[in-house]
């Protein structure tokens, strides 16, 4: 399949970023259209208007979360602004084999499926840096990432109970 990078850039002193990220969804949905595909937004952390502006049309949200105490408030502050948007939430869990459990036990009682746990390793850190995509950059990871693309098409077709 093809593949479309759609970026928004705010010139130096913009501080309006929502009628970008509006109009790049705009384009995005266009082409998805045509192209019969997924569209996939990187929005900005946290839960400021960029990020809630980034998230508004979609089908599904990815929170993606570090296994720390910050990683771990930061994940409830995110579940808190956005599943009132009552679409399905997943977490990914980024560096899953650093820290503690305790985003996944906050996931298992707050009902959030934990769609992927991505290992921290330095070669793979390093690899990343270079330019190598994460998928490419270890053994196993291309498997990884096949399997996380699927649970995320599965979280978009999910309807969440009201």
């Amino acid at each position: 399949p093809d593949l479309w990078l759609i970026e928004g850039r705010l010139r130096v002193g913009e501080a309006m970023s929502p009628p970008l990220i509006r109009e790049l969804w705009t384009r995005a949905e266009r082409l998805a259209a045509r192209a019969d595909g997924d569209v996939i937004v990187d929005a900005p952390p946290g839960t400021s208007c960029p990020a809630m502006t980034a998230v508004r049309p979609a089908d599904a949200v990815v929170l993606v979360a570090e296994p720390t105490p910050f990683g771990l408030h930061d994940l409830g502050l995110a579940v808190e602004a956005f599943r009132p948007r009552g679409v399905p939430l997943g977490v990914v869990v980024n560096r899953a084999d650093l820290g503690d459990r305790s985003v996944q036990a906050f996931c298992a009682g707050a009902g959030l499926p934990v769609l992927a746990e991505l290992p921290f390793r330095r070669e793979i850190a390093a690899a990343c840096a270079r330019g190598v995509p994460f998928d490419a950059a270890g053994e196993g990871l291309r498997g990884l990432i096949e399997d996380l693309a699927a649970s995320v098409r599965g979280l978009a077709r999910r309807e969440v109970a009201a």
